[in-house]
């Protein structure tokens, strides 16, 4: 009687797991459609994480030629300062005119 009884448990639970698996195949074009839209939207953050990786180690290489730069750019600030070397100004400047206005 026991082991009748652990079978039709078993029957029942087995019977549930396939009337759930029936009742979803209204829905697998709708779930199918989901996934590949899903797929979709992976594949387009993959492109744009790899484009992004790229743009990154471009702008490492680019910081670290910027920073071997900076060295030499201070050797020879010193040294134009060190021979009182007066850079010319460019032409882009503005030059500020103050007057004074003498009040009686």
């Amino acid at each position: 009687m026991v082991h009748l009884l652990e079978l039709a448990v078993t029957f029942i639970e087995r019977l549930e797991n396939h009337l759930e698996t029936i009742r979803n195949i209204p829905h697998l074009d709708e779930n199918l459609r989901k996934m590949s839209m899903a797929l979709a939207k992976m594949d387009m953050l993959v492109t744009e994480t790899e484009e992004l990786a790229e743009n990154i180690l471009k702008w490492r290489e680019q910081q670290k030629e910027i920073s071997s730069c900076i060295p030499k750019i201070l050797a020879e600030e010193n040294y134009l300062h060190k021979h009182d070397v007066i850079m010319p100004s460019l032409p882009f400047t503005s030059k500020v005119h103050v007057q004074t206005i003498n009040s009686k």
